[in-house]
């Protein structure tokens, strides 16, 4: 295993973990003390991990008491494995200090909002034919009239794609975007490559 996959489950719920399937990812989804339910389509979801997933239920309350927890945890396995490479599934940009500290000693560590940042994009017959529409949108546009950020990005692929901009897919091809260098993202602001 190359990576870890620490989940605020406080924080990110409705996530699905099959895809993570074939992945030599370690995961960690930490609970709140007050979460007594955990639906099944994640339970069930997550046995694709088999002996990979771990669930840490922290003990106590509080401001931020699932934050400290895996800030705890993900500094013990840094400890361990430092050549890992470490993601924190969050919308709390609370960790970005943390993280930009961490990278800069030399260590991978990233938050991402969503699971398909971290999964490759299947490429399956619709998804790469919606990529190459956007792409070829992406192109047509004039450079300063392009989407400056993801939001505003996603909203325009989903006008696009109609029905068939689901969230899931608008991630997918913006992850494409972004592997192929297509996109940059630099303080939230994104430039073009095209």
């Amino acid at each position: 295993m190359t990576k870890m996959l620490l989940i605020d489950y406080e924080n990110v719920q409705g996530i699905n973990l099959s895809e993570m399937e074939g992945t030599d990812c370690k995961v960690s989804i930490f609970t709140g003390s007050s979460q007594s339910k955990i639906p099944i389509e994640l339970v069930t979801s997550a046995q694709v991990l088999g002996s990979r997933l771990e669930w840490i239920k922290i003990d106590g309350s509080g401001p931020n008491a699932l934050d400290f927890h895996i800030a705890y945890y993900l500094g013990a396995h840094i400890a361990k494995e430092p050549r890992w490479e470490y993601f924190i599934l969050s919308r709390d940009k609370g960790f970005d200090p943390l993280i930009r500290h961490i990278t800069k000693q030399k260590l991978f560590c990233k938050r991402i909002t969503s699971i398909s940042d971290l999964v490759p994009a299947r490429r399956g017959k619709n998804v790469v034919g919606d990529y190459e529409k956007v792409l070829s949108n992406l192109k047509r546009i004039e450079k300063g009239k392009r989407p400056r950020n993801k939001q505003k990005l996603k909203q325009h692929m989903k006008s696009m794609l109609g029905k068939l901009g689901t969230e899931d897919r608008l991630d997918q091809i913006l992850l494409q975007l972004i592997s192929a260098k297509v996109i940059l993202e630099e303080n939230g602001r994104l430039t073009y490559r095209i």
